[in-house]
């Protein structure tokens, strides 16, 4: 069914000559280290790492014995002779230099509308007033992830709502198209001169998956699954839009406001009003303390040199030891040329150094809350709540890190694992008791967010489960698609996957494969480790929920079985010792329906 699904959707394969991996090897053991492109001797990198042979030998026998950074090597050339790792080192530099490009374009991107007041019927008064005031009168309405959501959501004005889609999703559109074709096309080449068929093929080798055929059916069947749930959905929507006089086609800039006046009215409950319970200060103290109980750390600020006022640096320690472990720094508002979207940076690895000592992780949490305004601190809505927890668990997955192997330590896991301990940490958000712990008014914290409201919360962000998981399942089936051909045409791919997936081909005029910055970054082959990776997490939650929650002694065998070990042993083999059986789909299903914890 894959293939033929396949050749509906893209034409026949391309029938380039598949280059044998068995080619000899110049004389003299070279190895190209972390997927740059770059060979050295063994002798080179002792003089380099002040290590004597003899350790740096031992330590690449190591290293050789594990899966996951063999394949590094190889795909980095070692089994190519010295003209054809020549060549494959140049795509590299090029793929790292339209990366770059994209990534720029879209930091770039002016991404702002200029709006009279009266066109922002509908947005907060303060969010409002947070607007700069142009001298002709007008607000500089910005376009960032949260105001953006915000506009999408709460502005009455259908025009704006449709002006800030096409400024948002055509952002950096020229020049970005243009190099995410070539770098599909660069991949497509470098994984034949490798001796796969695709970069698809090479991309899954070094994850759980294995191979795109199994990608597929996961897809595929997501696809069949969640068709009924979303028609049902979709239907919902429709009726409540006629019996409220609204248009009789919905757009893209349409749906999200009328699902959010649906969801107001039916739960009770507003998204904005509910944001006055959850300062931003507060819910880091917050969520900090439940990471704390569960994994066994304390979290210290301290003095740093940051590269911002706005920035802050953390350090984590063994709450057992006192040892500190690792630091990130907290970036957490936009800024002009800032990344647009919430992510957790890896800026140094933790390894096993010669002399036995263990070289400290560093990372970066990169955020874009709302800035305070207006004499109000910076106020959340659960969703940035859930996504502060989210972002959270990757930075724990890169500083608890003992994996004596820096490429085989901290999140530096499959792709399609890695989003597994962030997306486990998502679900403590959905506990009435955890919305309540994290609440405390703006103006007034003793003010905790009443029972009922987070009851209400939780049954509103469980709301249209299906139309969800089928618009991320068709992301994920576009960037398996773009991968798996030599023709690299991401726009008509985009649009032939979107039918096939939701029924409706992207809007007219719109190019979002240009601001699908994961495709470019290291998800390229792998967005549908987002899915995949949360039949995991809700497996892992379940014995959580089994133990009460917040248990910390749960979390110390998160910790010691998932969370410190990186990829220095199989995923597989790390979700077994904690679970003690098989992993299930079981509690990945209940979530899929919709169904959140409320106990």
């Amino acid at each position: 069914m894959r293939s033929l699904f396949l050749a509906l959707l893209l034409a026949a394969p391309n029938s380039a000559q598949v280059v044998s991996l068995s080619r000899p090897t110049p004389a003299g053991p070279r190895v190209p280290l972390g997927g740059l492109g770059f060979s050295y001797t063994p002798e080179r990198l002792a003089a380099m790492a002040g290590e004597t042979r003899a350790s740096l030998t031992t330590a690449l026998d190591a290293i050789a014995r594990t899966p996951v950074p063999q394949r590094s090597f190889e795909h980095s050339g070692l089994g190519l002779g010295d003209e054809e790792r020549a060549r494959l080192a140049a795509a590299d530099r090029r793929l790292a230099e339209l990366a770059q490009a994209f990534s720029k374009n879209l930091n770039d991107a002016d991404l702002s509308l200029p709006a009279a007041e009266a066109r922002l019927a509908g947005l907060p008064r303060a969010a409002i007033e947070g607007f700069e005031l142009l001298p002709d009168g007008r607000r500089k309405v910005r376009l960032d992830a949260p105001t953006y959501g915000l506009i999408m959501e709460r502005a009455e004005d259908r025009k704006l709502r449709r002006a800030a889609y096409y400024k948002r999703i055509n952002a950096a559109a020229l020049e970005n198209m243009p190099i995410l074709n070539e770098a599909l096309k660069l991949r497509h080449e470098s994984a034949n001169r490798l001796g796969y068929r695709n970069y698809a093929t090479m991309a899954l080798k070094s994850r759980m998956a294995g191979a795109p055929g199994k990608v597929w059916s996961f897809l595929l069947k997501l696809r069949r699954s969640l068709r009924p749930g979303r028609d049902a959905e979709r239907a919902e929507l429709k009726a409540y839009v006629k019996a409220n006089g609204g248009p009789e086609r919905l757009r893209p800039w349409d749906a999200a406001w009328w699902e959010a006046k649906l969801k107001r009215e039916r739960f009770a409950y507003d998204p904005e009003e509910a944001r006055e319970y959850f300062p931003m200060d507060k819910v880091v103290a917050e969520t900090f303390s439940m990471y704390e109980h569960l994994l066994g750390v304390r979290f210290t600020e301290g003095p740093g040199e940051p590269w911002h006022p706005d920035v802050k640096l953390v350090s984590v320690h063994d709450a057992a030891t006192g040892a500190r472990l690792g630091r990130f720094y907290m970036d957490m508002f936009p800024r002009e040329g800032k990344y647009g979207h919430m992510a957790a940076f890896t800026i140094v690895k933790g390894r096993r150094l010669p002399d036995g000592s263990y070289r400290e992780p560093v990372s970066a949490l990169v955020g874009n809350f709302t800035r305070p305004s207006g004499g109000r601190p910076s106020v959340l809505k659960p969703g940035e709540v859930k996504t502060l927890f989210h972002e959270l668990g990757h930075i724990m997955h890169q500083l608890l890190t003992t994996a004596p192997n820096w490429s085989q330590s901290g999140s530096a896991t499959a792709r399609d694992f890695v989003e597994a301990p962030s997306q486990m940490m998502e679900n403590f958000v959905w506990r009435p008791e955890t919305l309540v712990r994290l609440s405390g008014h703006w103006s007034d914290p003793s003010r905790k967010l009443p029972r009922e409201t987070a009851e209400r919360i939780i049954a509103s962000e469980a709301f249209g489960p299906a139309s969800s998981a089928l618009g991320q399942a068709a992301m994920a089936a576009f960037d398996m698609a773009v991968h798996s051909t030599g023709q690299a045409d991401a726009k008509a791919i985009y649009a032939r996957i979107m039918k096939a997936f939701t029924g409706k081909p992207p809007a007219p005029g719109t190019n979002f494969p240009a601001r699908f910055g994961h495709i470019m970054g290291g998800y390229a082959a792998g967005y549908y480790g987002y899915l995949w990776s949360r039949v995991f997490a809700q497996d892992v939650f379940s014995v959580f929920e089994a133990a009460g929650g917040l248990s910390a002694e749960v979390g110390r065998r998160w910790r010691e079985a998932v969370l410190e070990r990186g990829s220095s042993r199989g995923e597989d083999e790390s979700l077994r010792d904690f679970l003690g059986r098989e992993p299930s789909e079981e509690a990945f299903l209940r979530w899929l329906s919709g169904s959140r914890s409320a106990s």
